[in-house]
């Protein structure tokens, strides 16, 4: 019903000399003379006549529109071509938050050639575990001691060179690759954990982030729990990390996979906090133990104004509902000066410190021993962790997939 009156309406919309077919799903083509200025008219039009809600069996139904447009400004392309030029735009359309229209162009066409030919060399990457981690230390403002460490992606292909995360992440989430990434990462981050535990390396927690896809998975906690075992690792060293996307695409499910995680003994951080749109009722139902304010904070963070008011409120609201706040991006003394005034709890940032892999993080250890690196200290936190006397930031409660 709902196709049959957008049909209708789009068909009211054209001249005798167009033709408007369904393609297929919820798709329709339509073929139009008169080149750029009218196809734009007509784009006009469409996301008019579809954003009018439809009345189906008394019940109005919103919906909105992408739209993919190929021009033949040579009169020559073939209608293969012109289609799949379509087929592109549409693509950006989409993946620009939708509900718009765009148009197609060579650069378009590169860009297109460039994520086929980056999503195989990714495939190719995980299947032959070309994948590694850097971890970044997280170090308690007060005090110096290090609290734990973000365990962060990194690819370095051996024809492409080093793929930023910024670039291989969002590629891995729009091919489906994302949750093979996020499982790889938990169990990297687990197996080194372990190695640290052996050496006596006295690092707390090691944090990952995972995709708000995997919270669809009802088998989530199950996973993680099976990637716990294979470690040997306690719950209380792992923390996971969560986006506010993950709440808003799909709250319930995620509540249920945060609840049991929580159960289990593993830290739940929500990152990237103040970015995203979900509700302060929502951040008080899940069981949190921690929040990150996102790095984009960090850039006008000055003694007074907006950013700081922000930032002080983010603070407070983490600390009355008993969670660990974490600033990420810290990269100057003035920073840190400020967030230890209005105090925050757990620094992050180069600051500190660029991430680093296993071996170049246990040398930053022994470099700067108010972390307490020393081996009486690993075998002190271990017993803590025993007792159930995690001290300070995480108690049972970030690799971070960016």
């Amino acid at each position: 019903m709902l196709l049959a009156a957008l049909a209708r309406r789009l068909s009211g919309l054209i001249s005798s000399d167009d033709l408007l077919a369904r393609s297929g799903g919820d798709e329709f083509t339509l073929i139009a003379t008169g080149g750029v200025e009218r196809a734009t008219a007509l784009a006009d039009a469409v996301m008019k006549a579809v954003v009018e809600p439809v009345v189906i069996d008394e019940v109005p139904v919103t919906i909105t529109a992408s739209i993919g447009i190929a021009d033949n400004d040579s009169g020559r392309r073939e209608t293969e071509i012109l289609m799949q030029q379509a087929e592109t735009a549409l693509s950006q359309a989409k993946n620009a938050n939708r509900n718009c229209y765009r148009f197609f162009n060579e650069e378009m066409n590169r860009q297109a050639a460039d994520q086929i030919l980056l999503a195989n060399a990714l495939k190719e990457a995980i299947r032959t575990d070309q994948l590694y981690l850097v971890y970044q230390p997280q170090v308690h403002a007060a005090t110096g001691r290090l609290e734990g460490v973000e365990a962060l992606a990194r690819w370095t292909d051996p024809t492409l060179g080093m793929i930023s995360p910024g670039r291989f992440i969002p590629l891995a989430e729009e091919t489906g690759q994302i949750e093979a990434i996020g499982l790889w990462s938990l169990r990297a981050a687990c197996r080194q954990m372990a190695l640290w535990m052996q050496a006596r390396v006295d690092v707390p927690v090691v944090s990952v982030n995972i995709s708000a896809l995997h919270f669809r998975n009802p088998d989530l906690p199950r996973l993680i729990g099976e990637i716990l075992h294979e470690s040997g690792i306690s719950p209380q060293r792992l923390t996971i990390e969560l986006t506010e996307s993950a709440m808003i695409e799909n709250y319930d499910q995620t509540l249920i996979a945060a609840q049991a995680i929580r159960g289990m003994g593993i830290g739940l951080s929500m990152d990237d906090f103040g970015t995203g749109f979900s509700s302060l009722s929502n951040l008080a139902n899940l069981p949190l133990n921690e929040l990150k304010i996102d790095r984009s904070f960090m850039d006008g963070f000055e003694p007074t104004g907006k950013v700081h008011s922000v930032v002080t409120a983010i603070i407070g609201i983490g600390r009355s509902l008993g969670m660990t706040v974490v600033a990420e991006g810290v990269e100057t003394q003035a920073q840190l000066d400020l967030l230890r005034r209005i105090n925050c709890d757990v620094i992050q940032g180069y600051f500190f410190s660029r991430p680093l892999d296993a071996r170049d993080l246990e040398a930053w250890l022994k470099a700067h021993p108010d972390t307490g690196c020393s081996p009486q200290s690993g075998r002190q936190h271990d017993a803590d962790m025993n007792n159930g006397m995690m001290k300070g930031r995480r108690s049972p409660v970030t690799n971070s997939l960016q």
